[in-house]
């Protein structure tokens, strides 16, 4: 069995979901972390390996791929993982602190290591 690199938090975050295709229809997440988050796709849109954007209680485009499905769950796995704070404010249910979290984040300049 697989360990998370972070955990998962329980949310009532809400919002919409873009295929590949074009395709948008709203979201309600069950849970999310730093690297992904479970979906509800009780229709079955979403197959594995499928690149889809999401926007989530006002933030994003958030790029993932689908890496699981299981009945009407979809798991998805962000390309840029979120911060530790942007993730608390979702499961808190602070969509304004989300916010102003993620967009924070993205005006930072990205951390380079020297070696």
């Amino acid at each position: 069995m697989k360990t998370r690199k972070s955990p998962r938090l329980p949310t009532t975050a809400t919002g919409a979901c873009r295929s590949a295709h074009g395709m948008l229809w709203d979201i309600a997440l069950a849970d999310l972390s730093e690297g992904g988050c479970r979906i509800e796709d009780a229709r079955g849109r979403l197959r594995i390996g499928e690149m889809v954007r999401l926007f989530i209680a006002g933030t994003g485009p958030h790029l993932a791929r689908v890496a699981w499905r299981d009945g009407a769950d979809a798991g998805l796995v962000f390309q840029r993982t979120l911060s530790a704070r942007v993730v608390a404010h979702f499961a808190d249910a602070d969509w304004d602190g989300a916010r102003d979290a993620y967009e924070e984040d993205l005006t930072r300049p990205p951390v380079r290591r020297l070696i």
